[in-house]
């Protein structure tokens, strides 16, 4: 995981490094933490090789705000996590609007810290999260926040991804849709499973998907979809 800090202030931008480099991380540890006092110069840095997690302040010296400056990360790396620092809680509402993770007050209190920290791990690790299918092509390892469905039929299987389709044996992945019914994903009938990430709108009889294809939801499933796609959605907020 590669980290960033960028604040006016270098004592803020070496305190928070150090908190970081104190934090005691489990399966997911950075391997870059870099510490910026200009805006600019995290941007250049970002458009290099992008970060996956910033600590950005609000009010910077350089004649623009975090906020705008986010919203150019995100025209870079649209899944970039943010964590807001600063004093300034009129921010809050719009830092919301362009999917700030988490907001931390200045003066910065240690356990709010280590636990929005905990978060964006979570949160990263969830991001990036791979599950094996065999396919026609190979062993493919994919990002399960690119999958959008998958569908079996007659011992095959199609999986629907962002970028592609595959195709493969059933069989062989019997173990891979356990996975994935264990994450963010929903049995919709006997051939098809969703990612919930992945529902753009749903009616009473059918759900869009984020690519625009159009699923059936039947009555006897529609309670159960609604309430564990609702729940879904309270996690992700």
């Amino acid at each position: 995981m590669r980290i960033a800090v960028c604040d006016d202030e270098l004592f803020y931008v070496q305190n928070i490094m150090e908190r970081i480099k104190n934090y005691e991380f489990h399966d997911t540890k950075p391997t870059i933490i870099d510490g910026y006092t200009n805006g600019n110069e995290l941007i250049n840095a970002f458009r290099i090789e992008p970060y996956d997690l910033v600590f950005l302040d609000i009010e910077l010296d350089d004649c623009q705000n975090g906020i705008e400056l986010a919203k150019m990360i995100k025209d870079i790396k649209a899944n970039c996590i943010f964590i807001f620092i600063t004093a300034y809680h009129y921010y809050l509402p719009e830092s919301m609007w362009i999917g700030a993770d988490l907001f931390i007050d200045k003066p910065i209190d240690q356990k709010l810290f280590q636990r929005e920290l905990h978060h964006a791990t979570q949160v990263y690790k969830r991001l990036n999260r791979t599950v094996l299918f065999s396919t026609t092509e190979g062993k493919v390892y994919i990002k399960t926040d690119q999958i959008l469905y998958l569908e079996t039929s007659y011992g095959k299987y199609k999986l629907k991804t962002m970028n592609k389709h595959y195709f493969g044996n059933l069989k062989t992945i019997m173990k891979t849709k356990q996975q994935l019914l264990d994450f963010h994903f929903f049995q919709l009938n006997r051939s098809i499973i969703i990612n919930f990430k992945h529902v753009k709108s749903f009616c009473f009889d059918y759900i869009t998907m984020t690519n625009d294809d159009i699923l059936p939801l039947t009555k006897r499933i529609r309670k159960e979809f609604k309430e564990k796609y609702f729940n879904f959605i309270d996690k992700e907020m």
